[in-house]
């Protein structure tokens, strides 16, 4: 499984993938960017936390804390 990175997103603003990730913390059903599958959480049984998510169609991580930072350094305004 690979993490994914900001340019994977193909989001075009700073206000589409905060929607994105605010739907993920929010644990609303989210399709994933990429391929389009629904994302599932990567933590069910152990943390039960909203911060890492997968997709297991194309086998992509999404790892909502490393997307913040990444978005906060290429699209800070």
């Amino acid at each position: 499984m690979e993490r994914v990175v900001l340019k994977e997103l193909k989001m075009e603003s700073r206000n589409e993938v905060i929607k994105f990730l605010k739907k993920l913390w929010n644990l609303e059903k989210t399709n994933c960017p990429i391929c389009g599958n629904e994302l599932e959480l990567l933590h069910k049984k152990a943390k039960k936390s909203n911060c890492d998510w997968q997709c297991k169609k194309c086998n992509k991580i999404f790892k909502t804390i490393y997307l913040l930072n990444e978005l906060n350094e290429q699209m800070p305004n």
